[in-house]
């Protein structure tokens, strides 16, 4: 049942991308779950890194338009960017092949849409799918009743305003996996929207953020660092690259080799100072205590 205020005009066009790979049963699983949506999207873009040959029969069964993608390599969660180059409708709807809407979730993130044209992302609230209890997580889904400001958007579960304006490569193509949201969270910044967490607009995934140790955080905490020497302005950048220096120099753990030769390779995109300073928190994970304060 849509919502009057959709009512008063066309409706707006919205459509959902997501990147698979090896999981057919799973996304086939989670897109007959968006299809129960209240809202239905106008299209569905998948990104199929892994050219499944049976997928595209598979993906008969449904009627709404579902276009399969194929990048020429395994390219992780960048082969969005496949997607958004396609996709035609006002939002943008962002899933996992695991991750799928609450019934009215896309209603309810239109809905905020289209009553302030300055909301330009949201980001979801995640629940899991098997116990249908929330994420606790104080950064990427905290515990409120109420819309707030953020930057954290988690990537299984985010929608945002399709403009011209943005960049072709609006996620890293060297984050294949944790933290390419931020990117695309940067870029809505930079063209002056605001972003929001928004608690009413419920998404269904696995916790992400349990277990997130070892190799997993490593690269994790890599895919930040090179979120973070791409977009930084020059006074924070500084900051960052010292406290690896200071960090190796206390033998205390650090990235300063990965960082100084991502550094040396990467073409920035820096953000100014202004916008910078929304991504304070992340900055400080990586800064040396003694320095944290300068960011």
């Amino acid at each position: 049942m849509e919502n009057s205020l959709l009512k008063k005009s066309a409706p707006p066009l919205v459509s959902v991308c997501i990147v698979t790979y090896k999981r057919d049963d799973t996304l086939i699983d989670s897109v007959r779950q968006l299809l129960d949506s209240t809202f239905l999207p106008s299209e569905i873009l998948v990104v199929d890194n892994a050219r499944s040959a049976a997928l595209p029969e598979r993906l008969r069964e449904f009627a709404v338009p579902i276009e399969l993608l194929y990048p020429a390599d395994n390219v992780g969660c960048a082969g969005l960017n496949l997607a958004f180059a396609k996709a035609t409708g006002k939002y943008i709807f962002c899933f996992d092949d695991d991750s799928f809407p609450a019934p009215d979730c896309i209603e309810k993130a239109i809905r905020a849409f289209e009553s302030d044209p300055t909301l330009g992302m949201i980001g979801f609230k995640m629940h899991d799918p098997e116990t249908c209890l929330p994420w606790h997580d104080p950064w990427w889904n905290p515990d409120c009743a109420v819309a707030c400001p953020t930057v954290f958007c988690p990537g299984c579960g985010l929608a945002f305003r399709n403009d011209s304006r943005l960049p072709v490569e609006l996620c890293v193509p060297d984050i294949v996996s944790q933290a390419h949201e931020l990117s695309m969270a940067a870029e809505i910044l930079r063209l002056g929207y605001r972003i929001e967490f928004r608690p009413d607009c419920v998404a269904f995934h696995p916790d992400t953020t349990k277990g997130y140790s070892g190799e997993k955080a490593r690269n994790g905490n890599r895919n930040q660092l090179r979120f973070l020497i791409r977009y930084a302005d020059g006074g924070n950048l500084t900051v960052l690259l010292f406290s690896q220096i200071f960090l190796a120099a206390t033998r205390r753990p650090n990235e300063m080799r990965f960082a100084f030769d991502y550094f040396l390779s990467v073409r920035r995109r820096a953000l100014p100072r202004r916008i910078t300073r929304q991504f304070r928190e992340i900055f400080s994970w990586h800064a040396h205590p003694k320095l944290g304060r300068l960011l």
